[in-house]
């Protein structure tokens, strides 16, 4: 502090305003507060987010004037940086300045002892029983199984599936939820068709959005 040596020497006044000028040379960032985020609005490619209650319309690669970056968007979620943090929010939800990231969900599924992994779970608050398939595209489930749960298919996009007896119609839906253990996914795509399925697969459309590990025989749904 050589700069304020022989400082108290002068007027106590003129002591307080140099220091006072020294002062707000200072670094600030320690008492800098991430502001709070809102997604106000969500398309393809872009976000309306209500940042420290100014609107922002952005698009993916964006950084707004108050440091929030939008990593990723579309019609379900944004992905945001944030003060060196990355969330991943839907539409209506908040960070707050205070926000906490919530826990992840873990949902351990056993080997059947056929090489297989079989789960409860449920597709629009309907139970079902899942057959986890990572190679199949989508969650697919026969035209019974669609019937059974109330889903009028029929109003999908029509599709032809090739399956080992040849080739069959079928549709493409979207599913108003999927939930396995705690882990919940909205507005998921499923094939309904007449492939005979005997198991509801559970699929990459619903997967992609969780974490896929395996140990001992046990895979984990991390989310």
């Amino acid at each position: 502090m050589k700069l304020f040596q022989g400082c108290w020497n002068l007027p106590q006044l003129r002591c307080a305003v140099l220091l006072c000028a020294f002062l707000s040379l200072l670094p600030v960032s320690a008492s800098w507060a991430a502001p709070s985020v809102q997604v106000k609005g969500l398309f393809k490619g872009g976000a309306i987010l209500d940042i420290g209650g100014k609107q922002r319309m952005m698009r993916t690669g964006q950084t707004s004037p108050e440091g929030v970056t939008l990593v990723a968007a579309n019609m379900q979620r944004a992905k945001l940086l944030i003060d060196g943090k990355n969330y991943e929010l839907g539409l209506s939800r908040r960070i707050s300045n205070n926000y906490v990231k919530p826990e992840s969900i873990k949902v351990a599924i056993k080997n059947n002892g056929y090489n297989q992994f079989v789960t409860p779970g449920s597709i629009n608050g309907r139970p079902v029983s899942f057959l986890v398939d990572t190679g199949a595209t989508s969650v697919a489930m026969s035209a019974a199984m669609a019937r059974h749960l109330g889903i009028n298919y029929e109003a999908g996009k029509p599709i032809k599936i090739g399956t080992a007896g040849g080739v069959v119609d079928g549709h493409i839906i979207r599913l108003n939820s999927v939930s396995v253990g705690g882990i919940r996914v909205s507005g998921v795509e499923a094939a309904v068709s007449d492939a005979g399925l005997s198991e509801v697969l559970l699929g990459m459309s619903f997967l992609s959005h969780v974490q896929v590990s395996h140990e001992n025989g046990v895979m984990y749904l991390t989310k």
